[in-house]
């Protein structure tokens, strides 16, 4: 390797170890130095009789390891050409290594401005067991290996122009593995947010404190990479999104989720994801010198079962979700969702209900969306939906007792007593509706809208009809 500089090769032919210091390696788009990298425990008569490299430990101090992508696809199509021929001539001996150890290392990748993009401040890396043969080396991992351990501290993601991710720790190992202190966070404010995109978009801040993952694995699947886990489990997490709805609409067509798990670039199969006290709160402003409306979700708790886009056997099992949550802080929300990934008409399955839910709390995105107030309560909501991609249809029964309407004049403050009075006419101030009141609605889905105004959408219908 003449890229491979290095100040100094110690070799200690009786204690089977050898020492080369301060390492300079520059290979295509990949710039590595260290301190220090040890080899000990060479096996000589492998070497000498059978030509196979035997060693009991490689360890790298302290490896800065800078990636830097390139501008263009030219030198990335050139490095695939140059595995190729490598690959074409093969491996004519063995490699056994039964520890390789990175101490203290650290990670940068940036895209070709060098801005970075992937950045880790400190990591510690042990592969056991590592093996490299001539069956091994024609495969898409070059290598083969018992178990790893990985523990990185002070991770940054940069994840589109607008937001980045932190996470404090990381704990990988072979059976669990653990993040701590993740945040996501947008790299402008509010106002400045909208300033840096020409369209609608959501502006995210999530907080989680924990996520612990049991029994995954990765590897590949027919040239597809594969990612499995028994359970993952996220702890206390904070969810806020904002969008600002006086930006110009964003018309492209919003798949379902069933078909964006379908549609991912790797193969994904997740057992069980459980959500731990999570709070979402969603924000929109709709009107330019209004408040934000505001919807809350408190005391998150739900299940994701069978998150998964592949099945090794006959039947492709159903994705489902149960949550239970306190809606705008106040009214117990329960939620049963279903789909199946591989229904290419994105059938769905959804129904819930919903506890008492005072007019006061409803205010708080009634007001500044559609410019009235209301008063008295709902003291109960059941609905049931099923559909496609396309239409859906389904019930919802509301119970509610001195409810009235106020609409607001233009500057959102003042009460119109004219329209006021005509709304009210129309409004029943108490009802309950019964079973069949609702049932066979028929709602058609704006496909430039998400899944989540789909099923608003269904559950507006349900109950405008009942209040008039």
């Amino acid at each position: 390797m003449p890229e491979l500089k290095f100040d100094q090769l110690k070799v200690q032919v009786f204690k089977n170890a050898a020492q080369l210091s301060n390492i300079r390696l520059k290979r295509g788009e990949v710039e590595i130095n260290s301190e220090k990298l040890e080899v000990s425990g060479l096996n000589y008569w492998k070497f000498l009789f059978e030509k196979n490299i035997d060693l009991n430990t490689i360890s790298i101090s302290h490896p800065e390891i800078i990636y830097q992508t390139a501008a263009n696809k030219s030198s990335e199509k050139d490095s695939v050409a140059t595995k190729g021929n490598s690959k074409e001539k093969g491996l004519n001996k063995q490699i056994l290594v039964e520890k390789l150890i990175l101490n203290r290392g650290k990670f940068v990748l940036t895209d070709s401005v060098s801005e970075n993009k992937i950045k880790v401040k400190t990591f510690d890396f042990q592969l056991n067991q590592l093996q490299v043969d001539s069956s091994s080396i024609q495969n898409k991992i070059p290598f083969e290996f018992k178990s790893f351990s990985l523990d990185a501290d002070s991770i940054f993601l940069k994840v589109d122009e607008r937001h980045t991710i932190n996470v404090a720790d990381i704990r990988v190992e072979e059976n669990k593995s653990m993040l701590q202190g993740l945040l996501l966070t947008s790299i402008y404010s509010k106002q400045e947010f909208q300033n840096h995109t020409p369209i609608e978009k959501d502006r995210y801040n999530l907080s989680v404190d924990s996520i612990a993952i049991n029994h995954h694995d990765f590897g590949f699947k027919n040239d597809s990479l594969k990612y499995v886990a028994s359970r993952f489990s996220i702890h206390n997490a904070d969810f806020e999104i904002y969008r600002d709805k006086t930006q110009p609409d964003d018309n492209t067509v919003k798949p379902m989720y069933s078909e964006m798990l379908r549609k991912l670039p790797f193969l994904l199969k997740i057992d069980t994801l459980n959500v731990d006290n999570a709070r979402i709160v969603y924000e929109e402003r709709i009107k330019a010198g209004r408040s934000p409306g505001k919807v809350i979700f408190a005391k998150v708790q739900g299940e994701i079962s069978n998150l998964t886009n592949f099945s090794d056997s006959i039947e492709f099992p159903t994705t489902r979700i149960i949550a239970e949550a306190d809606f705008m802080d106040q009214a117990a929300l329960q939620l049963n969702w279903a789909f199946k990934v591989n229904n290419r008409s994105d059938w769905f399955s959804v129904s819930g209900n919903m506890g008492t839910l005072s007019a006061q709390n409803m205010n708080t995105f009634l007001t500044p969306g559609m410019n009235v107030k209301a008063k008295g309560d709902i003291t109960s909501m059941i609905f049931n939906f099923s559909g496609n991609r396309n239409v859906a249809t389904g019930g919802l029964n509301i119970a509610y007792k001195d409810f009235k309407i106020e609409v607001l004049k233009n500057d959102g403050t003042e009460k119109s007593g004219f329209l006021t009075t005509i709304a009210n006419i129309f409004v029943k101030h108490n009802g309950e509706s019964g079973e069949n009141v609702n049932k066979g609605l028929e709602i058609e889905r704006d496909k430039t809208k998400s899944f989540w105004n789909y099923l608003w959408s269904c559950i507006k219908k349900g109950a405008l009809k009942t209040f008039t």
